[in-house]
């Protein structure tokens, strides 16, 4: 083997191990940050899924969020469950969370940075396809909101109430994975038929 050729290998050789440490940490931090979706999937099955199926079916609703306030510890995070159920012809429905306030056990408003709140808070979990529902078909969502250590660069999260928008909407999200229209109360004053239900819900992250 020549010179040029060996030292050719030797770079290979180099540049795999690195791809293989750097997927690994990838996978590590993904996996860190937000758990596995499966693992995600089967905490919201176990406690709150009846109470969702049961919202939607005897209580009648088309949007069920049953349990809507969650403890949480600064770095940890707290899971969610909401149901949706489509009267109408077959469609395809999306979701969107949205910081909404902060809010001190005084009631004073925590001063946060909505968008580093969407980022880290959010993260993947701030849209998602619910898929293709028929005619009185029905489906639980699993979501998970993070208790980021800071509520913006450098400013740590003190004890409170974190508010986030819940939104649903019977289209899917655009090419670019938006929702449909923004899952806020701004947006929602302007056009709230863009909402299915023509509601925006919200859930609370009670750090502690």
């Amino acid at each position: 083997m020549n010179k040029k050729g060996f030292e050719m290998s030797i770079g290979l050789i180099v540049l795999i191990i690195l791809s293989i440490v750097i997927f690994s940490l990838s996978l590590y931090f993904i996996f860190k940050w937000f758990g596995s979706a499966e693992e995600l999937k089967a905490e919201i099955d176990r406690q709150t899924s009846d109470q969702i199926t049961a919202a939607l079916k005897t209580g009648n609703q088309l949007v069920a969020i049953p349990v809507a306030v969650q403890q949480a510890k600064r770095g940890k995070s707290a899971s969610f469950g909401l149901g949706v159920r489509n009267i109408a012809a077959e469609k395809r429905f999306s979701m969107a969370l949205d910081f909404s306030g902060a809010y001190y056990p005084d009631g004073k408003e925590i001063p946060a940075d909505a968008m580093y709140m969407n980022e880290h808070w959010l993260g993947g979990f701030a849209t998602a396809d619910i898929g293709l529902l028929k005619r009185n078909e029905q489906r639980v969502v699993p979501f998970l909101i993070k208790a980021d250590l800071n509520v913006a660069p450098g400013v740590p999260a003190p004890m409170g109430d974190y508010v986030f928008n819940v939104c649903v909407y019977d289209k899917p999200l655009t090419v670019a994975a938006e929702p449909p229209a923004r899952c806020s109360i701004g947006q929602f004053k302007i056009n709230s038929e863009a909402f299915y239900t023509s509601k925006i819900y919200q859930v609370t992250v009670k750090l502690v």
